[in-house]
């Protein structure tokens, strides 16, 4: 079971990746305070827009780029034409022309991990504006239940039921292969309450690439009763209660990896 990116241009994830839970509200406050210069808005993997729809009317332009033509129409059927100032941009991050000290602030929501740092983080150093940040934001998943350690446990299993390995060396190594090329400068983690229908947080797990219909074909019925089986116990009028724990992390995105600068520098 490998997982390539290419999942997002299913329509089928596209429409269930709207049954993500939320971000908390106050990431959008912190997102908005990382950047004094309200002039442009970069959204790297913006996915349907769910942060840049949220931020839109904060700044004076907002470039939303995915390479997934499914992500991208959701996102504009989602905005409605309220938000005139989002140029949908379909395209590879990496390969996005950017003038110097253009961008106010870049963000990335649960979408660096596809991308690739060693040509993505040199175009981003100059891109970004003297004082500009990059913003990783990730965690939009249940975080906290009563029924947490019972629902990861049965997520773990189905993984290893379609021959993966839980949190394995690639997937960790994709997660933090662009660290070398960031200069963190800070990070904070913010926690809200959310009441979704089981039926609609199962939809939702489809939007992820290991659960597209289109990789499980028929076993994704049966993924959906054993989930359904685990939540219904603790619905009330169908629906259950959790946590989102989201994390947001910034800095500056640098030239080169900073082994590269250490050993030049030594």
């Amino acid at each position: 079971m490998t997982n390539t990116g290419a999942e997002f241009e299913d329509e089928d994830v596209a429409n269930a990746y709207v049954h993500r839970p939320d971000y908390p509200s106050a990431v959008h406050a912190r997102l908005l305070d990382l950047a004094p210069d309200r002039a442009h808005l970069l959204d790297l993997g913006c996915g349907p827009g769910k942060l840049a729809r949220a931020l839109a009317p904060h700044f004076r332009q907002v470039l939303a780029v995915d390479p997934s033509a499914a992500m991208l129409r959701v996102g504009q059927q989602l905005d409605a034409g309220a938000n005139p100032n989002i140029a949908w941009t379909r395209a590879f991050a990496e390969d996005l022309d950017l003038e110097d000290a253009s961008v106010g602030l870049a963000i990335a929501g649960a979408s660096l991990h596809w991308m690739d740092p060693a040509r993505l983080f040199p175009k981003l150093a100059r891109a970004l504006a003297p004082g500009a940040r990059l913003a990783i934001v990730g965690g939009d998943e249940p975080a906290d239940a009563p029924w947490i350690d019972a629902y990861r446990a049965a997520i773990q299993g189905w993984v290893a039921r379609l021959g993966g390995t839980w949190n394995d060396p690639d997937h960790r190594h994709r997660l933090t292969r662009h660290e070398p090329w960031f200069a963190e400068q800070g990070r904070e983690t913010f926690t809200a309450r959310v009441r979704q229908p089981v039926a609609t947080l199962i939809e939702g797990e489809h939007s992820r690439a290991t659960w597209a219909r289109s990789k499980m074909g028929g076993l994704a019925d049966r993924f959906d009763a054993d989930l359904r089986a685990l939540l219904d116990p603790w619905a009330l009028d169908g629906a259950v209660e959790f946590d989102v724990t989201t994390k947001v992390i910034w800095g500056r995105a640098q030239e080169t990896p900073q082994g590269l600068r250490n050993a030049v520098c030594a």
